[in-house]
Parts: C-alpha cells; structure tokens; sequence
C-alpha cells in the first residue's frame, strides 16, 4: 500500500445525495460533532435525524446516532446504525448495523478500536425502515478531525511525524479501483478500500465486505441479541474479512467488522 506523511489536519467533505443539513455541529478539546442531518421517516410517520462524533477522551471512539425529532419512540428493529472509525480517511473500525431491541427514541453506536497515534474522524449511516418495503439509509455527516495520542506515545520524546498515512488512489493492474472509504455511500466506494488490519497493517478490502444489512423489522430483530454501551440491540456477529495489498490479490492481514 502506498502512503505519505500527512502533517496537517485532514479537510473533511462528503456528497450528502439527498440530504439537506440543518445545523452545525458542537466541538470542544475532547469531542467534535458533525452537522445535524434528516435521517428520514418510519411506517409511523415518526422524523428522525442523525450526527456523527468523535471523542478522544478518555478513550478514543466513533459514535454515530440516530434519533427522533420530538423524542417519539420507534418499535424494535425500526432504526439502525453502523459507525465507522477513519484515522486520515483509512478505515480504522467498521461496525454492521445494529437495530433497537425496544422501543427507543434513539440510537447511538460507537467503535473502540484505535489505529495509534493520528487525526481520526467519525462517519457513520443510519437507516429506517419506511414501514412497507425498505429501510432509508442516509449519511451520518463528517466530523471534522480528532488528534489522538496513544498511551504509549504520551511519554515518548515529541516527535515532528504525526504519525498519520493517507491511502493513495488509482486503479490497479487487475482494474479494481481503490483508495479511500468516507464516500456517501457504499456504492461510490472504490472496489477496494483502505483499511487498517487488526495487526495495523495497512492495506485494503473489498467494498463488498463492508455491505450487509437485513430487508426488514423481521430480520432484525432475528439477528444476535447484544449489547453495546450498555444498550441491548440486535446485530451480525463479528466477521473477519482479508486485507490485500494494492493488487487486490496479495493476502498480508485480516480485517474484523464487529
């Protein structure tokens, strides 16, 4: 995989197809929020928006939300959320989406995965399920980048290396494209997309990978029973996927999505 030192702040932007944003995001030393945007409405006519947020401390985590206008809750399986955990656009952690167990005004998922010391943002999706015949994903909207420091750098001597690698992009030998993973959705993904393996290898997957998601309530709510910052919610167990070198074909890692 090739990548460049990266020494200034990433500059954060995506294509929100449908979306229009509504208002500005919190930031202060240890948390920054994305822009608030509409996540669509369920089978009840129930409003629901979304945000994404990065926090460094006193762990380092993604969160991506969803919730309901005027705290109206909606039935088990009605709203899901994938986070997604980026250090200089290379995905770092990917979560499949879990769904409300109950009857819940709100949603929030987070990752716990860190990548070592970096600038990471939050970049998530969301979806409800429009009470017929489909869930309506929409775009957790970026947040701005986070420095993080890991623990064991913290006493290390100060260094002038960020510590960051930037993916590049282009088209291989085999045609596949690859590159980054913060687009809009997962169909403007290129074919493979940067990843951190569990290792810290830095190398790529396929974007199939990172597509599973279930057509109905119904299958939510038969998915897993588990809990996630204390929240019960039903989702995919974790699944380990390969991580390929640029030819998309050299296996050197592995990739798990919780």
């Amino acid at each position: 995989m090739k990548v460049r030192s990266a020494r200034k702040a990433l500059a954060v932007g995506a294509l929100l197809s449908a979306a229009v944003i509504l208002a500005p995001g919190t930031a202060n030393a240890a948390a920054v929020t994305g822009w608030v945007g509409p996540a669509g409405s369920n089978g009840g006519g129930i409003q629901f928006l979304n945000t994404s947020t990065i926090i460094n401390s006193p762990n380092l985590t993604a969160q991506s939300k969803i919730y309901s206008v005027f705290g109206q809750t909606a039935p088990p399986g009605d709203i899901g959320v994938r986070a997604r955990l980026f250090k200089s656009g290379v995905l770092c952690e990917a979560i499949d989406y879990k769904y409300n167990a109950f009857p819940a005004p709100e949603l929030t998922v987070g990752t716990t995965k860190t990548c070592g010391t970096g600038s990471y943002n939050s970049h998530g999706f969301t979806a409800v399920w429009n009470g017929t015949s489909a869930y309506r994903e929409a775009l957790t909207f970026p947040s701005n980048p986070l420095d993080w420091t890991a623990p064991a750098a913290r006493s290390a001597e100060p260094s002038t290396d960020s510590g960051d690698t930037v993916a590049e992009s282009g088209t291989n030998d085999q045609g596949q494209t690859y590159g980054q993973g913060d687009a809009a959705s997962d169909a403007e993904l290129p074919d493979l997309v940067a990843a951190f393996g569990d290792d810290g290898t830095a190398g790529y997957i396929e974007k199939s990978a990172l597509q599973s998601a279930v057509a109905s309530p119904a299958e939510a709510t038969a998915l897993e029973r588990q809990t996630i910052g204390g929240v019960d919610v039903y989702g995919s167990a974790p699944r380990t996927v390969p991580v390929f070198a640029e030819d998309g074909m050299t296996k050197i890692s592995d990739f798990t999505i919780s």
